[in-house]
């Protein structure tokens, strides 16, 4: 597999207040279709940095649909266009490139990262078998409530734990945080970061508690906090208010953060009774056994907390702001409805709302699972993005997107260290 980024500068442009913010560099990656999964994790990283992308892809006749299904699964989404249409348009364009591309071999690391993965449901389960699979990685521990259990993703024998101080006693340099308990998850970042381990984490709920003091924390201890996948699944929504905040100050957030109420949205815009909507989402896997997280709004409000902060650099809390239930009896505005989150510096508005979206191409047609983001600054400039927000497949690219970006940080921070001779304090996010 070869990716060779080639950042090509963006088109300059006025913005004027409302237009949407579209001055983005460019990756050019040529890319080996053999394995399409590592090829559209190539693509998936260059979308996370705010990177229009060209991906040319190789190895034969079917490497650009092998490509695009890679990407559809996550939730990028791409163009491909016909001979003779312009190959540089807006997000991800897939273009085919010769039969073989020259192979570039991956290094072995000197000493491979020791990673601890707590859970190994829907995302554990889903990262699990790529770490075993890298040399970069060497899996020392998997914390799960019952270790007997059989599951979809096996664990190697001696791997399972049930007690999080176990789980840390194997000393990992990384522990990948994707459990489903708030305080269990929480607790256990907590331990990590003060022993100086790196943490990635999918938990919004723990992530949301208090972002600043686990920041605080992570950087008292001279660890990293990463934390993408706790919001958005695979659409780069943290990425993108980061993106907004670095060119202005942020004024106001809207977004659909929760993909099993917009998934119940749809099926009762078609008609279908709540109840038999709510168990379509379960059957879908995107229902939790009890979804009143979901329903209540208490789920997008964490995620809206972290969305918050990275917009604000202060605490919100996820228990400040205002929610609405969506019900059987919910009493639904007219036309197509989301459960929209919404944070607002100029009227001091923070909400979860079901709210009518009609008229707005961002939010209207957003497919079942699907979240979105818009973020616009004090000068009117308007930041967009869209992605599968729940599910196996993009929560886990995400949760191995910020894993590979720390890999290569906690590189680069060695070689820094060697050549200067002096320790290299990694900083916090």
């Amino acid at each position: 597999m070869t990716a060779l980024p080639l950042p090509l500068p963006g088109p300059s442009s006025a913005v004027s207040p409302t237009v949407p913010y579209t001055d983005e560099p460019v990756a050019l990656l040529q890319l080996d279709g053999a394995d399409p999964g590592e090829a559209a994790s190539a693509v998936y990283r260059e979308v996370r940095r705010g990177r229009r992308v060209v991906a040319v892809a190789c190895g034969g006749r079917d490497a650009v649909g092998s490509l695009a299904r890679a990407l559809d699964a996550i939730g990028v989404e791409t163009t491909r266009p016909a001979q003779g249409e312009a190959v540089l348009g807006a997000g991800v364009t897939i273009v085919a490139g010769p039969e073989a591309v020259p192979g570039r071999t991956r290094s072995r690391p000197a000493r491979a990262l020791r990673v601890a993965l707590a859970g190994c449901g829907v995302v554990g389960g889903g990262v699990l078998p790529r770490l075993l699979a890298d040399a970069r990685f060497e899996v020392v521990g998997v914390l799960v409530r019952d270790p007997t259990r059989a599951r979809d993703t096996p664990i190697p024998a001696g791997l399972a734990v049930s007690d999080p101080a176990a789980l840390l006693a194997r000393e990992p340099d990384i522990l990948i945080e994707a459990i489903s308990d708030a305080s269990t998850g929480l607790a256990l970042i907590r331990a990590a970061l003060t022993r100086g381990v790196d943490v990635v984490s999918a938990n919004k709920q723990a992530v949301g508690a208090d972002l600043p003091a686990l920041i605080e924390l992570a950087a008292a201890g001279e660890a990293r906090l990463l934390y993408s996948a706790s919001v958005g699944g695979g659409a780069a929504l943290i990425e993108t208010v980061r993106r907004a905040r670095a060119y202005g100050t942020v004024v106001r957030i809207e977004a659909v953060l929760n993909g099993t109420c917009n998934f119940i949205l749809n099926r009762l815009a078609e008609g279908r009774p709540f109840g038999e909507a709510l168990i379509a989402a379960r059957d879908a896997g995107f229902a939790e056994a009890d979804p009143s997280a979901d329903l209540t709004g208490l789920d997008a409000a964490a995620k809206l907390a972290i969305l918050g902060h990275e917009a604000l650099r202060g605490r919100l809390a996820a228990d400040g702001v205002t929610r609405q239930t969506l019900a059987s009896d919910s009493v639904l505005p007219a036309g197509r409805v989301r459960q929209l989150a919404r944070l607002d510096v100029r009227t001091g508005e923070v909400s979860v709302a079901l709210r009518a979206v009609d008229g707005d191409p961002l939010f209207v047609d957003l497919a079942d699972e699907w979240n979105a983001l818009r973020v616009t600054t004090g000068d009117g400039r308007v930041f967009t993005a869209r992605g599968r927000g729940a599910g196996r497949a993009p929560t886990a690219e995400s949760v191995w997107a910020d894993l590979t970006d720390l890999a290569e940080l906690r590189a680069n921070a060695k070689e820094n260290a060697a050549g200067s001779r002096e320790p290299a304090a990694l900083e916090s996010p």
